[in-house]
């Protein structure tokens, strides 16, 4: 065969593997409209679901104890795993997204550091590992209905630059994933968060978290991803360990289908104050994210239980964390969970991933027994259960299914609207008449 013919050859043959998997792939492609995730459609969507990472410490060693080639299809089938029971209806659990961190186990080369740590980045290992890793798990998350949102290996050093090596690095990860080909055919359901975790962001002469900062910093990732033919929605960190979103107001990023990722914990946005109450939980959220009013919204890191006897740890903020169940975050539903879902209904554009897969169900238990249940026994004021309720109303409320109404933004009088931005209409006494039946209003 000459070599015309056998790259000929190869062309044809991924383009058949490519398409059987596209027709394998069901999920509508999704986009950005004003500050809204949309369908094609037009129906306004949410996504709920759990981050996680191919980690042989962080996975428990269920699958193996190392990051290597022979260690890698039983990484996969481990997700493939754990995709079946965060996505099973019949047992309650209803997770439409997967946030997937290229773990720099994969990436590296030798030991480094720490997460923030480059200097054993290898470009080679993460071509490799995105052909014969992570995009097999991205594809596995598909094929069980979830989104993927996919965010680069690491976590980003306590202070960043415009033009540092950082910046760089970022520059060659992103530049990487859009040349796999998984990943490009795939853009609708396949979602890019650029960074995870910036403290400080230095602008181009030095100053700190500057109104030109973020903007100057992450648009020319987004305008490298798009210049490589990447059409589908980019997620873009603020600062402050992504708590902060202020100067986006000033200097936004520009070009179609941007959302902004934030994290979420117990403590942050002022409800560590004793005058928290969910009121003020939802004001000084809309102070430090501000773009909520022009761009979706998704919160990929956000936990809670409560405390229990123990060694507690210190945040991201230097404040001491008292030990809980099993989450970085220490508080209740009743005290945290509540408000923050009081929240996500109020914005109405707000999409969320637990902090780990382990928060949403019992691994063990499912791995040894094939049973799901939730993962935090012994109280119902942790995100676990919170989250078996929400997701399966979020669901049901997206599909017309059921009935979970959200305030409307503008909202003076006793409207509301559900999740697909439909109006809902209520009686004098406070139920929502819908399709000629009556639904309690769990917002009363």
């Amino acid at each position: 065969m000459t070599i015309h013919r056998l790259f000929l050859s190869l062309i044809i043959t991924g383009m058949s593997i490519m398409g059987g998997l596209a027709e394998s792939i069901s999920l509508p492609a999704l986009h950005v409209s004003g500050n809204q995730l949309q369908d094609a459609e037009g129906h306004n969507v949410t996504l709920h679901g759990v981050m996680d990472t191919p980690n042989p410490y962080f996975n428990g060693y269920r699958w193996g104890n190392k990051c290597e080639v022979s260690t890698a299809t039983a990484c996969i089938n481990y997700f493939d795993k754990l995709f079946t029971a965060i996505t099973d209806h019949s047992k309650g659990t209803y997770c439409t997204v997967f946030r997937l961190h290229l773990d720099p186990c994969w990436t590296n080369n030798g030991t480094a550091t720490g997460e923030n740590d480059i200097s054993k980045f290898s470009p080679n290992r993460l071509r490799i590992y995105l052909n014969r890793l992570y995009a097999p798990i991205m594809v596995k998350a598909l094929s069980h209905g979830l989104y993927v949102v996919v965010r680069p290996p690491g976590v980003c050093p306590k202070t960043i630059q415009v033009g540092d090596d950082y910046q760089k690095y970022l520059l060659q990860v992103w530049d990487s994933v859009t040349n796999n080909a998984v990943v490009m055919a795939h853009q609708g359901q396949i979602m890019f968060e650029l960074a995870n975790e910036p403290v400080t962001v230095k602008d181009a002469q030095g100053v700190e978290n500057s109104n030109v900062s973020l903007h100057d910093f992450f648009q020319p990732i987004v305008d490298l991803i798009r210049k490589k033919g990447y059409t589908g929605v980019i997620w873009v960190p603020g600062y402050g360990y992504q708590s902060q979103y202020g100067p986006y107001s000033v200097n936004p990023i520009t070009g179609d289908n941007i959302g902004y990722a934030v994290h979420v914990y117990p403590g942050w946005y002022g409800t560590y104050n004793t005058s928290f109450t969910k009121e003020a939980f939802y004001q000084q959220f809309l102070n430090q994210v501000p773009v909520q009013k022009t761009n979706p919204i998704i919160v990929t890191e956000i936990d809670w239980s409560p405390e229990k006897p123990g060694a507690g740890h210190y945040n991201e903020f230097n404040q001491w964390v008292p030990a809980n169940y099993g989450t970085w975050g220490t508080e209740t539903t009743t005290h945290f969970g509540n408000p923050w879902k009081y929240v996500m209904d109020r914005c109405g554009n707000i999409s969320m991933t637990l902090g780990g897969t382990g928060e949403y169900i019992d691994i063990d238990k499912y791995l040894s027994e094939r049973t799901i249940t939730r993962p935090f026994s012994g109280t119902d004021e942790a995100c676990d259960k919170a989250a078996w309720e929400w997701y399966k109303a979020y669901y049901e409320a997206d599909r017309g299914t059921g009935v979970h109404a959200v305030f409307a933004e503008n909202r003076h009088d006793s409207r509301c609207y559900n999740l697909l931005g439909q109006r809902i209409n209520f009686s004098s006494h406070g139920i929502i008449i819908r399709d000629g039946k009556k639904f309690i209003n769990k917002l009363k």
